[in-house]
């Protein structure tokens, strides 16, 4: 019998899997061939690409011959810091800097173990944070409305935190609602960053986003192959199982009916691929008092609920899994941060200013004229029996 060679390993070809659209096939084979200790020989292989990396001269040690790459790989931050140290005192290089280079070796170790090109995903996270940090509010206009018509400034609020927490303070209070409205922008683009930066660690890919399917919960081997899984992670030897992820950024993402929702789609998976199929949650100690657990398991009693690094442990196959992620993220804020200049005192300064300019102008208290203007005086716009949405407008 003529075995086919396109394949993903350690899977029956009887198995759907084998017949998903070419880009997730290609996707899943890549990932089986991405794993550290498939890639290099041993930890000293893997080291010298380390140090050929930063452009260092550094003999490799000869303890980390015969030793598997990834033992030496997932090791703390702070462990692979110290033995960075040791090596540049034993080849002579001890001097001021000898610390930070560590820290930048050690950096780029957990980077190397975490992705095959992590240069590449580096760029692709830092394009997409810098994406979301330029529409951070920067102008009074910004932040008396979102991008939503219905998304204004709640004077009371304001008023609240310039008198209960900042001691009449109107800049501080402005800075406050600033910092509110990013973080709540911030809080929107991690829950896609983490599905998208595990999906492209060693060992995983991101399952692809239905599109122009209509329904969204079937499975379709060419157009929606993984509905209810973020992340699918192919097996990496022989008995190890399928496994597919549902990934929330917290135990309380998921709320209301869509715990039991996500159940379905789990248990569907399962069935049709014969996997395992878990519902993490990254950030967390412990599954008391976890929102969606019930749901989930009332839908698919087989699937396996994981919180904080229990779930960072099987996303990422590696004990190090919450540093790995971690330093991807510290590398893209800082550049960012850098690029784009954003700063809340900064911005509340030219807010403050602004508003107070108008409330000048128009010889009145400021509070008063914000109020008029968060509710307006359109009644036709806001009552249901004489609303008259624009077809197509964001009115609507």
């Amino acid at each position: 019998m003529n075995v086919p060679t396109h394949r993903i390993r350690y899977l029956s070809d009887r198995n759907p899997i084998q017949r998903v659209n070419s880009h997730c096939l290609n996707a899943l084979i890549a990932a089986q061939r991405s794993v550290v200790d498939y890639v290099y020989s041993d930890a000293a292989e893997f080291y010298s690409t380390v140090i050929d990396d930063m452009k260092l001269s550094l003999p490799t040690p000869i303890q980390l011959k015969d030793r598997p790459a990834q033992d030496f790989a997932d090791q703390p931050f702070a462990d692979l810091v110290d033995q960075y140290l040791s090596h540049l005192k034993s080849a002579d290089l001890n001097d001021d800097a000898s610390r930070a280079r560590a820290q930048e070796l050690a950096s780029r170790t957990q980077l190397l173990r975490a992705f095959e090109e992590p240069d590449i995903v580096l760029e692709r996270v830092t394009e997409k944070v810098h994406d979301v940090v330029m529409t951070f509010p920067r102008s009074a206009e910004d932040l008396e409305r979102g991008r939503n018509p219905g998304d204004v400034l709640d004077p009371y609020i304001l008023m609240a935190a310039q008198l209960l927490l900042y001691g009449g303070d109107f800049q501080k209070a402005i800075g406050a609602s600033v910092s509110h409205k990013a973080l709540m922008i911030i809080e929107g683009l991690m829950g896609h960053l983490h599905e998208d930066v595990i999906g492209m660690m060693r060992g995983n890919i991101r399952a692809p986003e239905p599109r122009g399917f209509n329904n969204k919960d079937k499975i379709d081997l060419l157009e929606n192959p993984f509905p209810g899984a973020d992340v699918v992670q192919p097996p990496t030897s022989v008995g190890e199982p399928l496994r597919f992820h549902q990934v929330k950024s917290k135990t309380g993402s998921a709320k209301g009916g869509d715990g039991r929702r996500l159940g379905e789609q789990l248990r569907r998976l399962r069935q049709y691929y014969k996997g395992e199929v878990y519902f993490d949650a990254l950030i967390g100690n412990t599954l008391r008092g976890h929102r969606s657990k019930g749901g989930v398991l009332a839908s698919e009693p087989s699937a396996i609920i994981l919180v904080g690094e229990a779930a960072f442990r099987a996303l990422t196959r590696s004990s190090a899994g919450p540093e790995l992620l971690l330093r991807v993220y510290q590398a893209a804020f800082e550049d960012v941060f850098k690029r784009s200049g954003y700063e809340v005192d900064n911005v509340a300064s030219i807010i403050a200013s602004a508003f107070q300019e108008r409330s000048d102008a128009a010889e009145g208290d400021f509070s008063q004229a914000l109020l008029k203007s968060s509710i307006g005086d359109h009644l036709d716009e806001q009552d249901s029996r004489s609303f008259k949405p624009e077809r197509g407008s964001l009115r609507s």
